[in-house]
């Protein structure tokens, strides 16, 4: 071991949000409750129930290709690749495509409200602090 570094592991973060309070069983079901949270929930299963749908059923086809469609997947396109390597290769590309896509909508569509209920979560809304300071 060299004499410079420490000898033992850096503390880790407290996990609750960087020296907030913790968060109570009632402030979770109460948010649980929050039209504004279910409008959340809407948007996220929005884009990831089609999207999980419309990618499944693309790896299906490729499955049932590759057990039933021989012929058409070992059809040379050019040089040594067929039509099941670009099938896999697609495969990837769809699936790094479909993160971009769902990075971008989420930055459009709830990031910002996610950040705002977490924050609310985590520090009590405005109004508990209000009524707290009288």
């Amino acid at each position: 071991m060299a004499p410079d570094s420490p000898t033992k592991d850096p503390t880790p973060p407290d996990g609750n949000g960087g020296g907030d309070a913790p968060i109570t069983d009632e402030a979770f079901v109460a948010m649980h409750g929050d039209p504004r949270f279910a409008d959340l929930k809407r948007r996220l299963y929005r884009f990831v129930f089609p999207m999980s749908i419309a990618f499944m059923a693309w790896y299906l086809l490729y499955v049932l290709m590759s057990a039933f469609g021989r012929d058409v997947m070992g059809t040379v396109l050019f040089g040594s690749v067929n039509v099941a390597l670009v099938f896999g290769i697609l495969q990837f590309v769809s699936t790094f495509g479909i993160a971009i896509l769902y990075t971008r909508y989420a930055n459009r569509n709830f990031d910002s409200l996610a950040t705002e209920l977490r924050e609310e979560l985590q520090n009590g809304s405005p109004n508990e602090k209000q009524e707290g300071g009288r």
